[in-house]
């Protein structure tokens, strides 16, 4: 059987790109191979492999977890069932973030950490600091973090922070949200600035059941679901950020995290109720809808 054969038994079952990527992954070719080659012959150790995937993915599993792998922020990331697929609009955090640490280069003396909490993969820490390469001579303390309560997530990230030549760059630590890098004295967290990312989990309990299918059947509902209108694990970090003499001493804190636009809100208004001083910025993504912000707290 030809590239070409196997693409025209699926076609009605399956969307062509789908098809097109899993018999690439399984090839060990790209897509433009299986598109410049459909004459290339399939072996018969080859096939079952393939349908095998092509079955997985007519059942609903999530490309990114038949592949084991997803593009993000142009980096190619590992990913399996223990960690989120990565989002195109969680980019806007990294480049939220970066943003901050380029305007940092004006004073290269400061102190920075940067902590990005619920890491999952390690998409948005790694590509910060994959971004940051060529910079890290111009600070000169910059540090990155990455936390997460799965420790088979932390393996996943340590994984990808490894490929990406970055795994002596980036300290991954377990722990409850900030709580690892709190306690005074631990982690050198201090005196200058702290850059803390969380996508933590924001799906309230409706949206989470009208989730697609593929996520509800594949992705962990742990790194999705929060209870209290999906911001219960945004209430209990800033409770932590509030509560900390750590974060007081700091000169300076900004907090970035993601959401889902109908909550905007209520964010609006739970903000102010821990942090009364701060400067809040609210953010679209490209689809014009309400998904990131900005929290300077000193």
């Amino acid at each position: 059987m030809t590239i070409k054969d196997l693409l025209q038994k699926y076609k009605c079952k399956l969307d062509a790109l789908d098809a097109e990527l899993i018999i690439a992954n399984s090839l060990a070719k790209s897509r433009e191979f299986v598109l410049t080659y459909p004459e290339n012959n399939i072996t018969d150790d080859q096939l079952p492999l393939i349908e095998k995937d092509i079955a997985r993915r007519i059942g609903g599993e999530p490309l990114a977890y038949i592949t084991g792998r997803r593009e993000f922020y142009g980096l190619d990331f590992k990913v399996n069932e223990h960690t989120l697929v990565p989002r195109p609009e969680t980019e806007m955090l990294v480049e939220d973030a970066l943003g901050l640490l380029r305007n940092a280069l004006r004073n290269k003396d400061e102190d920075i950490v940067v902590a990005d909490i619920g890491t999952g993969s390690g998409n948005i820490i790694v590509s910060i600091a994959k971004a940051m390469e060529d910079f890290k001579f111009e600070i000169s303390n910059l540090k990155f973090i990455g936390i997460d309560m799965s420790g088979d997530a932390l393996e996943v990230a340590r994984q990808n922070a490894k490929a990406h030549g970055l795994d002596k760059e980036i300290k991954f630590l377990h722990g409850n949200l900030l709580s690892p890098i709190l306690k005074p004295d631990i982690h050198n967290l201090g005196p200058g600035r702290l850059i803390i990312l969380a996508n933590l989990p924001y799906l309230s309990e409706d949206i989470y059941e009208s989730a697609p299918k593929d996520v509800i059947n594949f992705e962990p509902k742990t790194a999705l679901y929060s209870p209290e209108a999906g911001l219960k694990h945004y209430r209990e970090l800033f409770e932590q950020i509030k509560n900390s003499s750590v974060i007081r001493n700091l000169s300076s804190v900004t907090i970035l995290i993601e959401y889902s636009p109908e909550q905007k809100e209520l964010l609006e208004k739970i903000i102010p109720d821990f942090f009364p001083n701060a400067k809040s910025e609210f953010k679209q993504d490209l689809a014009e809808k309400w998904r990131t912000v900005k929290i300077n707290l000193i």
